[in-house]
């Protein structure tokens, strides 16, 4: 794949399944708009995209509104339009690690969690600090048959460049999601440097736009992939794949 070039395009490898984003209207600090939503799935459409987990943040401190009940009647409201846009989309939720969380997710409640196929539930923390009880609830989530994909570690700003943090997370049974922009620095680059090392290590199960806004697209449609990262995230991409065609796309 062009092999007299440095780099590949990012929207032009197989970018068919995005596992993170925020394109349900209204909910978060995402799009806020039905129209922008679907203008955002239409471009990305038009670029290959052909699935996409919805992934609303989760977090009654911020959201206080956001239960699963909730996040799915916001959705059946606009699941056509999406559609539509020719994008297949799920929804799901980014839940936020709090003290107390696990407390809502028993073996009972599995079947009502907004989760990943597979039982997969994507799981973030502070950009400032860790969760203190990360470790504890990823023991809890594993134990009631859950697992977890934590996003983005590196925007993670207490995590060293060494991964040894990193690693000690991936080593209790926790995936990890690249945000596919921090490769191309839009979120700083400590961000880049950690995603590249962590990338070459190996460690990233799977990756997702983490998309906001339109003019994230933008930003997507000028990333450049390195030559020496094209396979690793070659590898992602069908994990994405993958997953949607374990549960969403059964």
């Amino acid at each position: 794949m062009w092999p007299f070039k440095s780099y590949s395009k990012f929207l032009e490898m197989d970018f068919r399944t995005d596992i993170h984003c925020h394109l349900l209207p209204g909910v978060d600090d995402g799009f806020k708009s039905e129209d922008k939503s679907v203008k955002a799935l239409e471009l990305l459409h038009a670029t290959g995209l052909e699935h996409s987990f919805l992934t609303p943040h989760i977090f009654p401190e911020l959201y206080p509104e956001n239960t699963p009940e909730n996040i799915r009647a916001a959705y059946s409201e606009i699941s056509d339009k999406f559609s539509a846009a020719g994008v297949e989309t799920y929804p799901a939720g980014e839940h936020m690690i709090y003290q107390g969380i696990e407390k809502l997710f028993g073996r009972d409640s599995i079947g009502t969690c907004l989760t990943l196929p597979g039982d997969r539930i994507l799981v973030e923390m502070s950009y400032a600090y860790e969760s203190q009880n990360i470790r504890d609830f990823v023991f809890h989530l594993n134990a009631v048959g859950l697992h977890p994909v934590l996003a983005h570690p590196e925007r993670y700003s207490y995590y060293s460049r060494s991964l040894v943090e990193i690693r000690s997370i991936v080593d209790i049974d926790t995936s990890l999601q690249l945000n596919i922009l921090s490769l191309g620095g839009f979120y700083g680059n400590t961000a880049k440097v950690k995603a590249e090392a962590i990338l070459e290590a190996g460690l990233y199960t799977y990756l997702g736009t983490d998309l906001h806004s339109l003019a994230q697209i933008e930003q997507l449609q000028s990333l450049r992939i390195e030559k020496k990262h094209v396979a690793a995230i070659e590898k992602l991409l069908e994990n994405n794949d993958m997953l949607w065609k374990a549960g969403a796309g059964a």
